[in-house]
């Protein structure tokens, strides 16, 4: 007996050092994972969070119409501060032929985008088919100085003071040129060919407001796209206001990768140090599915911009609305109103975000599934945790430790994105709070703690 003891013993003695060591096992996952161990330091409020970051969106070429118009009341509570569009030029009838434009169709897009309090992004694409050769609008323009000119015209007719009068207007260089037309940037179709005419037709709009200009908009972050945008500007004097790409990915590490490796280029490139750096499309995956219908896209949302705060200066969503099949399994925000333009758990999401105000405070111990950030809004502090799970099985229960608090009665807040809100009364005796909260998949909580002395 006293023999089994002691393999039991040793048993659960082996069990606590392999989990110490490796993490946690999640068996309805099937894979081994870190639990977060939350540690926030409530003395070290840094710099105020700017929403910025995620109060940006995309809507892609679903209709060749203004998609927007009829979801405008369920845009405005999102806040949004850039709107982007693309298919500008192959869906809404611009070129009319040489040196004749007509901005009458686009123009219906762009005054919804102001309504809703955000100013747009220009994806310049695709090439109008009376001006692309063999008719192929991912192809390059058969003639160059008319592509230039239609450049001018757009930038004229928008950033114009003596157009629509638009300040800081996004002109984005092309939509995902390495997919939409296998544009290469060392052999030809060669985008930085596309790039410089592009920059040059900017350049020559007078009497604007100020704008940017910049790309690539590839469908990943490619380091050698990147290298060569930076040394070709550099070398032929072009602007690059930003460098912008997108990232569809379950996968929060590959966030994080991309702007190590953009950091890593940038030393050698100094004067663009302080380059705006754009995902003008993201999302848990490339493809239509039923991620896009449920609460995975929102936790994503959510676990995305924690990750992201501070690294990158906008995200854009992808897409506002479906486009109008039925399937609901679309990258929409909002369905179609087909599908009777209800909002998606991403829309939540977003409402949800928008509640973050603050000072950032040092946050330690991210997990696997879960992660957040902090803040300090007054005397108040806030924890934002999102437990982002594609395989929609995980669950935590996520110890939080906040450190130096001041000793009293505290109210705790805990706001859900999709649960039932509590709140419930803490007195601390010492210099740190401790709790636990508990986190199913794909929630979201905001902490808030109150001091009530």
């Amino acid at each position: 007996m006293k023999k089994l003891f002691v393999v039991l013993v040793s048993l659960v003695s082996l069990a606590v050092i392999v989990v110490s060591i490796k993490g946690i096992y999640d068996w309805k996952k099937k894979a081994w994972g870190k639990p977060a161990n939350i540690i926030v330091d409530a003395s070290l409020p840094q710099k105020e969070i700017n929403p910025q970051l995620w109060q940006n969106f995309a809507q892609g070429g679903e209709e060749p119409k203004d998609m927007l118009a009829p979801i405008l009341a369920k845009i405005r509570p999102l806040h949004p501060q850039v709107i982007r569009i693309d298919h500008i030029f192959d869906f809404y009838n611009v070129y009319q032929g040489p040196g004749q434009y007509n901005f009458s169709q686009l123009d219906k897009v762009v005054f919804t985008i102001l309504k809703t309090g955000a100013r747009p992004m220009f994806s310049l694409s695709y090439i109008p088919v009376s001006l692309a050769r063999n008719g192929q609008t991912t192809s390059p323009p058969q003639n160059w100085q008319e592509w230039e000119n239609l450049i001018t015209a757009t930038v004229k007719h928008y950033s114009g003071k003596d157009g629509l009068n638009i300040n800081n207007v996004y002109y984005e260089v092309f939509n995902e040129p390495d997919l939409f037309g296998n544009w290469h940037y060392a052999k030809d179709p060669n985008y930085l060919t596309l790039y410089y005419h592009t920059a040059k037709g900017a350049m020559k709009a007078t009497n604007t407001n100020p704008f940017k200009i910049g790309g690539p908009a590839t469908t990943g972050f490619y380091p050698n796209w990147i290298k060569a945008l930076l040394r070709f500007c550099h070398q032929n004097r072009l602007p690059l206001d930003f460098l912008s790409w997108h990232r569809y990915s379950p996968h929060l590490p590959d966030y994080d990768a991309d702007f190590e490796k953009l950091n890593s280029i940038l030393t050698s490139f100094p004067e663009y140090q302080n380059v705006e750096r754009l995902i003008t499309e993201f999302g848990p995956g490339p493809q239509r599915s039923s991620w896009y219908a449920s609460k995975v896209s929102a936790a994503h949302t959510i676990a995305v911009t924690a990750h992201l705060l501070g690294k990158v200066h906008r995200v854009f969503a992808f897409e506002l609305k479906d486009g109008p099949s039925l399937n609901t399994h679309q990258w929409g925000i909002i369905t179609h109103e087909n599908n009777g333009q209800k909002p998606k758990p991403r829309w939540y999401a977003y409402l949800f975000l928008n509640k973050l105000r603050g000072k950032r405070l040092p946050l330690e111990g991210n997990g696997s599934w879960v992660s957040g950030l902090a803040l300090k809004e007054g005397k108040t502090i806030k924890i934002l945790l999102v437990n982002f799970d594609p395989s929609q099985k995980h669950q935590e229960y996520v110890p939080v430790r906040i450190k130096n608090m001041a000793q009293g009665r505290w109210q705790l807040s805990f706001d859900y994105l999709f649960q039932k809100d509590y709140q419930l009364i803490r007195e601390n005796h010492s210099t740190t709070l401790f709790f636990q909260t508990y986190l199913p998949p794909n929630e979201a909580v905001i902490i808030s703690l109150k001091p009530l002395f």
